[in-house]
């Protein structure tokens, strides 16, 4: 009984990991389109040490929040190396600590997309809303560029908000046109939610930020959605997007 139950747990763990290692390969989901830009996300925060490119000195524009406003702002980071309680032993620092020099925490940082330095961003949304099925947002830039996010599921969110949630959808509208942005078979214990949402590529249609974790070892997964970069009548183009994971 013992050696039987000492395997179980053995094997368990053993899933647990190599779940975490394939999930974004073998989940049986879909996500808009393949990144196909060199522009990058970053969030300032601890990580694991492959989970981040990004080198000390590096100038990347963060989102700041400001008295009257959001604005973009270049931001000198630090890399340092960090203990990582997954998967470090006693004395080894592989993890990965971003951090800048301002003293407000950006929203988001990003490198690689062209839009005047400084420059106040029009937003309609910041407040990290959770999107659960059955969930319907109006996102209005003006009385022209009226949009819509919608999202499809089966499942309800617990008190927790830790859930499982099948055939989740995530679908942005506007007058007669639609796209889904996200697709998952099943959010296996996670919840994607709203990160940020207005018009950061200067062109007047919306933009997106989507935490669009899958898995609940998947704690952050932003993925950027921009207007100006659509193809094929599409409404946004996902350009970047960063995953960090829990295990």
């Amino acid at each position: 009984m013992l050696m039987r139950m000492s395997f179980t747990i053995t094997m368990s763990i053993f899933f647990a990991g190599w779940i975490c290692c394939v999930m974004f390969g073998r989940n049986d989901q879909s996500v808009a389109s393949p990144v196909e830009t060199e522009i990058q996300l970053l969030q300032v925060g601890r990580f694991h040490g492959d989970e981040v490119s990004a080198e000390s000195g590096e100038i990347w524009l963060g989102l700041y929040p400001m008295s009257d406003g959001y604005a973009l702002i270049p931001s000198r980071i630090t890399v340092g190396t960090v203990y990582d309680p997954f998967v470090d032993n006693a004395g080894e620092k592989t993890g990965k600590a971003v951090s800048v020099e301002e003293q407000t925490r950006p929203l988001f940082l990003i490198k690689g997309l062209d839009v005047p330095k400084g420059k106040y961003i029009r937003t309609l949304s910041a407040e990290g809303a959770i999107l659960p099925p059955g969930k319907y947002l109006d996102l209005r830039l003006d009385g022209k560029n009226e949009y819509h996010l919608t999202v499809y599921g089966e499942g309800e969110v617990g008190p927790n908000g830790f859930t499982s949630l099948q055939n989740y959808s995530l679908e942005l509208s506007k007058r007669h046109l639609s796209q889904e942005l996200i697709a998952y078979s099943s959010t296996n214990g996670a919840i994607p939610a709203l990160l940020w949402a207005g018009d950061l590529d200067g062109d007047g249609q919306l933009d997106l930020v989507i935490n669009a974790t899958p898995h609940y070892a998947v704690y952050s997964a932003p993925m950027l959605f921009l207007s100006s970069m659509a193809k094929d009548g599409n409404l946004v183009q996902k350009v970047a997007a960063f995953v960090a994971t829990g295990c």
